[in-house]
């Protein structure tokens, strides 16, 4: 006698696909796990971008051709017994029949110009469920006033089919081919300069460090073509205001412009001796998890979204002092945020030497186990 096939859910999932962006790259991923897990049968529906250079295809997401078709082709006719929502800005005031969860994430705290607690209320009332990927995220949006018994936390994960740790001779053979010499210490950080990613703390500490620690490098990721961001600029002006913007201290400063698909990433995650994230607030902060699934170190301010997922030798943190319900910069009120020790992360920088290549463990946290959780929630 054999037993029954258990029947698939069948969900709605209105998100972004096909960009490099965290929301889109989140619901991308879990669209292809929730495929390989053969759980459900899914309706999606592509959601407007909130910039329309978007739209262009001059940053696509940069997965294997394989995955990207499996991602592009789900899309089943269903009778929906259940919707997720992955985009922004996020929306609660919508009529609820089935069984919903929102993707809500936040880094400083929501304040009154993106939300409602009218809506809010509606949307709990109706049984409507909020899906955040960390700790920091579900508190932030309690202090703002959602329900806490509405809010699940289910963290995000690293794929490793994409990242993973590279053999000793390829990474050398890599830093060696875009001109990093052994005795280099690279610092990488593939983050935009908002205020709350702390990219002016990581330029600062590095240009005091580097008048004692002469082996270090620092490695930056342009944003242009996600969010028409200069960051060459910016780095020039940060080093101009503390007053260390020599040619030396500039020739240390790498700046990656164009875009970089997943299989490169990975690359430059392995190639780097640390993953360096001083950041103010995070919703989660995906690279970090990525790095040090590639068996690279990541320094990272301490009491904020890494906590939930960044441990052991592999982890160096940067000290900081939190800041709750005051006026913050550009008179943004709500509602806490965590300042690194800068003087902390200098001395961390000067006492960094080359990463050991030996192997790690791998993240426990997995994209199969976030969709599951998110089915288990949906049911």
């Amino acid at each position: 006698m054999t037993s029954k096939p258990t029947e698939k859910l069948a969900i709605t999932v209105e998100g972004w696909r096909g960009i490099s962006h965290s929301y889109a790259l989140v619901n991308q991923f879990q669209l292809l796990h929730w495929h390989k897990s053969n759980l459900v049968s899914i309706n999606h529906i592509d959601m407007p971008f909130v910039m329309a250079h978007w739209a262009k295809g001059e940053n696509p997401a940069g997965f294997h051709s394989d995955d990207m078709n499996i991602i592009n082709g789900i899309s089943e006719t269903i009778k929906p017994e259940a919707i997720y929502r992955i985009f922004a800005p996020f929306g609660l005031d919508t009529p609820i029949e089935l069984p919903t969860i929102t993707f809500a994430v936040t880094e400083l705290g929501l304040n009154d110009t993106n939300y409602n607690q009218e809506s809010v209320d509606r949307y709990a009332a109706r049984g409507g469920k909020i899906h955040t990927p960390s700790s920091w995220s579900k508190n932030r949006l309690i202090a703002s006033g959602m329900p806490e018994e509405i809010i699940h936390v289910i963290p995000h994960a690293a794929d490793t089919n994409y990242f993973f740790q590279m053999d000793a001779e390829v990474i050398a053979k890599n830093r060696e081919a875009i001109g990093y010499h052994p005795e280099d210490v690279i610092l990488l950080n593939v983050g935009t300069h908002f205020w709350n990613k702390g990219l002016d703390v990581l330029i600062t500490a590095f240009a005091k460090a580097r008048q004692k620690n002469k082996h270090l490098k620092l490695l930056l990721k342009d944003q242009r073509s996600t969010y028409l961001m200069n960051s060459e600029s910016y780095v020039q002006q940060t080093l101009s205001n503390i007053g260390i913007n020599d040619a030396e201290t500039l020739d240390a400063i790498r700046m990656l412009s164009g875009h970089l698909d997943l299989t490169q990433l990975n690359a430059l995650y392995n190639i780097a001796d640390a993953y360096v994230t001083p950041y103010r607030a995070e919703g989660f902060n995906l690279p970090a998890l990525e790095a040090q699934t590639c068996g690279t170190p990541v320094i990272a301010t301490a009491g904020g979204a890494t906590d939930d997922f960044l441990s052991g030798e592999q982890y160096i943190a940067v000290n900081g002092i939190l800041h709750e319900n005051e006026n913050l910069k550009d008179d943004l009120t709500k509602n806490a945020y965590i300042e690194p020790d800068l003087n902390n992360l200098v001395e961390i920088f000067n006492c960094l030497e080359n990463k050991n290549l030996i192997n790690i463990q791998v993240s426990k946290l997995s994209w199969l186990k976030t969709v599951e959780k998110l089915c288990s929630l949906l049911v």
